[in-house]
């Protein structure tokens, strides 16, 4: 979950919630690998942050009480695997063209920490065989799959921006990252108060986003069921954006 502290409370946003903004944005992208099966890619994009593991197997406030958003909140390299294999074979059930798409961001997660964990460096390396496999089966080049991995890691990463709370105030610029056509995007907010992205790599000349999240009013919990209730009664927020060419 991504937690924000505000002067009222408590936001918390689900990685769902966060994924879903980031298949958002991704919609929202003019690209040349529009071509078939985007709404497969749509369903990776969109579901890579689901399946995490429950609140009391994470451990969702720390020793003080206080939510952990998921940066600060180290999960075990064991749970980890467990949420990489529930994904993926979720997704790929669905399709094995989305299970393509989302293995590429379950390697660039991954692929360093899984080395200390052989069942987890095994999986991932079997990933590859799949990606090979779907590949062929799709008659598709593996650089394509490539490239259009790169509309995922561009949303995945302006969705976290965004539920973050992080694009700077006083027109100064965040650096999203360097992903589509390989070029660097950056982000920042206008005098009139609107989002604008450098390079700008969008179908239209401005559009809205939002997304849902819960504001608790208590920021300290006794332990993990009572953060669970509190968060399950909490009133649903609507964080919105305006984003515009100029």
């Amino acid at each position: 979950m991504l937690i924000n502290f505000l002067h009222d409370g408590v936001e918390v946003i689900s990685h769902p919630a966060h994924g879903l903004l980031a298949g958002k944005i991704a919609d929202k992208i003019r690209h040349k690998l529009f071509v078939d099966h985007w709404l497969e890619t749509m369903t990776a994009i969109i579901e890579h942050d689901d399946e995490q593991i429950s609140h009391k197997a994470k451990k969702s406030i720390s020793k003080i009480g206080m939510p952990m958003d998921f940066a600060i909140n180290t999960t075990p390299i064991a749970k980890s695997f467990e949420h990489a294999k529930a994904v993926f074979e979720k997704v790929n059930k669905k399709s094995s063209w989305s299970a393509l798409i989302l293995s590429h961001h379950l390697q660039f997660l991954y692929e360093d920490t899984a080395k200390d964990h052989a069942e987890f460096n095994i999986f991932l390396n079997d990933l590859k065989s799949f990606r090979a496999t779907v590949c062929e089966r799709y008659k598709v080049k593996p650089d394509k799959i490539a490239e259009l991995y790169k509309i995922m890691i561009f949303a995945d990463r302006l969705s976290l921006i965004l539920c973050q709370d992080q694009v700077p105030q006083l027109g100064r610029e965040l650096e999203i990252n360097t992903s589509i056509d390989n070029k660097k995007y950056f982000i920042y907010e206008s005098a009139k108060g609107n989002l604008i992205v450098k390079p700008w790599p969008f179908k239209e000349s401005s559009f809205d986003l939002s997304l849902e999240s819960r504001l608790l009013s208590e920021i300290k919990f006794k332990d993990e069921d009572e953060f669970d209730a509190f968060l399950a009664k909490a009133p649903i927020k609507i964080k919105s954006w305006t984003f515009s060419r100029e």
